[in-house]
């Protein structure tokens, strides 16, 4: 069997603990997938008057995880991993384009897209239920696409079985289309413009999911989030607009620099990918590296709640995608 011949499909279930084991959609832009069925086992230590290593094992609980990596998103198809991470938006926005948004948790549990997911190819199926995305890695630069990769968190792994699916198309995100903002932390997110100065950034977002279960069960039945963190580091070259942050943060006295950063991504009215950050530097940059000759450096802003954002981290995006099946 050839591994060019994996397929991963993904169904929507309508809760924790309920596994819908007819895919609806085709993720095909996932450029890698990893599966890790986790048995929970024991060797049992026993007083036998022998040195054989043991005479008994015991499986206490079963479950299992995942890693993925997108090499090139579409406005379209992030909305699945948002959807998983986030709280589900139910009811886009518009009509063809649709606008979706997601905020991080502040008072409440988020409710997200819970997802079972066939891996394989024909005869060599394996189902992963209760699959919600607990890490996400979203990053981009001047001369690339959108990258996407995390960690799923899921229930038993079981034999599985593949729908005929069909290809879906989409409009990939590119550096071309990218835009930067900077503003004061008291500011307008979103006005400030920053151009011919970053070359990449990268956002990781951690919801300190947890899966657990109770006396009388083997798999997982519940889960919870603990406070999420989130972390956005920009590429910069020094100019005479960069060098305003390092000013701020190593003029005396030093200060922690504090900003609402925007990076959007726009492909005409129907595609918009948009994220909006509240951020602290909590540590100063490295002094400096070197891109091609050109001097740059990384600013790292660790997330903050910022009360003119009423929030620290908001993803906005538009598509022609109507329902995520």
């Amino acid at each position: 069997m050839l591994n060019a011949h994996n397929v991963l499909q993904r169904a929507a279930q309508t809760g924790f603990a309920s596994a819908n084991a007819t895919a609806t959609a085709k993720l095909q832009n996932v450029s890698s997938f990893k599966l890790n069925p986790d048995l929970q086992t024991r060797a049992l230590d026993q007083i036998r008057g022998t040195l054989a290593p043991t005479h008994q094992t015991v499986l206490d609980h079963y479950k299992g995880d995942a890693t993925f990596e997108v090499s090139d998103e579409t406005f379209e198809d992030v909305n699945y991993w948002l959807d998983s991470l986030f709280s589900e938006d139910e009811s886009p926005g518009g009509a063809d384009p649709y606008t979706r948004a997601y905020t991080a948790p502040t008072t409440a549990e988020p409710t997200p897209v819970f997802m079972t997911l066939q891996w394989g190819q024909t005869d060599e199926v394996w189902q992963l239920q209760d699959a919600s995305v607990a890490t996400l890695v979203l990053s981009g630069s001047n001369n690339s696409g959108v990258q996407v990769g995390g960690s799923l968190i899921g229930g038993k792994v079981i034999e599985g079985a593949l729908q005929s699916l069909s290809d879906r198309s989409g409009t990939r995100m590119t550096g071309c289309m990218a835009a930067l903002a900077i503003d004061a932390w008291a500011g307008t997110v979103g006005t400030t413009a920053i151009a011919t100065s970053a070359f990449s950034w990268e956002l990781s977002i951690n919801s300190n999911r947890q899966y657990r279960s109770y006396l009388g069960e083997c798999t997982p039945t519940a889960w919870n989030d603990q406070k999420w963190t989130g972390q956005l580091k920009l590429s910069l070259e020094l100019n005479a607009t960069t060098d305003d942050y390092l000013i701020a943060m190593l003029a005396t006295p030093n200060a922690i620099l504090e900003k609402q950063i925007e990076i959007s991504y726009t492909d005409g009215a129907t595609g918009l990918f948009q994220i909006q950050f509240a951020g602290h530097t909590m540590s100063a940059p490295g002094l400096f590296e070197d891109r091609d000759g050109v001097l740059c450096y990384d600013l790292v802003f660790d997330g903050v709640y910022n009360p003119t954002l009423t929030n620290w981290l908001k993803i906005d995006t538009t598509s022609a995608i109507a329902a995520l099946v």
